[in-house]
């Protein structure tokens, strides 16, 4: 990093392992380069109309109590000028500047917003600042993304690919970032640890935090889907944060929904994102984004395309998912010093779908009362609005 450096700004990918950094930034918020030079993690809160920019043990506490286990900044719409991320973001540099330190913003769906940020740091006379994102290869990423985000509006691959804009066009909006004046690009593999590659970008010593957005398994997804009361649509996650936050992995195989067709039908855009990071990328950059084969090689897929879409229903898979809910519900329920609750007996081989759910359903709910209670012993009076909102959802659990 250049000392005169007055903003990083890390912009994704979504799906790229930004969770996983924004929960370990959340928890060491101050950090000091191998030059001395003092970085602080910054984000902004908006709550009740009001917007508070947060730093340091308060910026923390807010990750603790936060059912995602994180703080970021949000996004805002593509070309809003107007948005209170950029009057908040010119006051942390300026706070950066007269204390010494480089701010650190970070948002996932900025990478997707190079137009407005162009505008906004020309009318702040272009800043030194650095954008970082990290990549995973496009296959891997748009599988991963409609098991995010997709199946939750459009339970069919096909039709979410033709829903109007293609799911990933980062290279060429990456190369769009590139040609703002004083700005440095810097990029990566998402793969293996994002924490890892920013601490080396940075030269500082950012510890890995515990919680991050893995892929849930097939049964979970199924469960979810066959009951929105905990997951309503794809940016209502934190049903799956907790579960990841208390429960072990459970073993097998990641979710999978792409089929041969699509590897053909997306084989343009591969070719088109492959193409623009070959002209920004530096060839550091380059060696380590290409360094998984699968930007390259389609054979790397074809085991999971035999293998074919992945089954939310199995039930081998979901008795496994059983396994580690009760594990992740003891953890939890000893953490906030609570007995567990009656636990349903397992259905039988031949069980129904509903069976199968009416003995998850509680298992959950006592899951995400026992972590709300872990997160209210930290935020006190913030959680109020939260707890009455899981009241109104399932009200049985609290006497309603």
């Amino acid at each position: 990093m250049d000392d005169g450096c007055d903003l990083i700004l890390h912009v994704g990918l979504p799906k790229g392992g930004s969770s996983a950094l924004q929960t370990a930034l959340s928890m060491t918020p101050d950090l000091t380069s191998a030059s001395g030079r003092q970085l602080r993690y910054t984000a902004l809160r908006q709550r009740g109309g009001l917007t508070s920019i947060r730093y340091g043990e308060d910026l923390s506490r807010d990750a603790r109590r936060s059912p995602y286990g994180y703080v970021s900044w949000p996004n805002m719409k593509a070309g809003d000028a107007a948005s209170p991320v950029f009057e908040a973001l010119g006051k942390v540099m300026a706070a950066g500047r007269e204390g010494g330190f480089v701010p650190i913003a970070s948002c996932e769906g900025w990478v997707s917003r190079p137009n407005i940020f162009a505008r906004q740091l020309q009318m702040w006379g272009h800043p030194r600042v650095e954008v970082v994102a990290f990549l995973r290869p496009p296959l891997d990423w748009v599988n991963a993304a409609y098991w995010q985000w997709g199946i939750w509006h459009q339970p069919d691959l096909d039709l979410w690919l033709k829903r109007g804009n293609l799911p990933y066009e980062f290279g060429p909006v990456l190369e769009r970032w590139s040609t703002i004046p004083n700005l440095r690009l810097r990029l990566g593999n998402a793969r293996p640890d994002v924490v890892a590659k920013f601490s080396e970008f940075y030269g500082i010593d950012l510890p890995n935090a515990s919680s991050s957005n893995t892929s849930s398994p097939p049964a979970l997804i199924g469960f979810l889907l066959r009951n929105r009361q905990f997951r309503s649509s794809g940016h209502d996650a934190s049903t799956e944060f907790i579960f990841q936050r208390w429960c072990p992995p459970v073993e097998g195989r990641k979710p999978w929904a792409i089929r041969a067709r699509h590897v053909w039908q997306l084989r343009p855009m591969v070719q088109r994102n492959r193409a623009a990071l070959q002209r920004i990328a530096s060839e550091a950059e380059l060696a380590d984004i290409f360094s998984d084969a699968r930007w390259t090689d389609e054979s790397r897929y074809h085991a999971a395309l035999r293998e074919g879409v992945s089954a939310l229903d199995d039930r081998t898979e979901m008795a496994a998912l059983r396994e580690t809910l009760l594990e992740g519900l003891h953890r939890a329920c000893a953490a906030v010093g609570r007995p567990m609750p009656d636990v349903p007996d397992c259905p039988g081989e031949g069980a129904s779908t509903r069976e199968w759910d009416d003995m998850f359903c509680p298992l959950m709910e006592a899951l995400l009362r026992a972590d709300l209670a872990v997160r209210e012993a930290q935020g006190g009076r913030e959680l109020r609005g939260l707890k009455a909102r899981m009241m109104r959802s399932f009200p049985k659990l609290f006497g309603g």
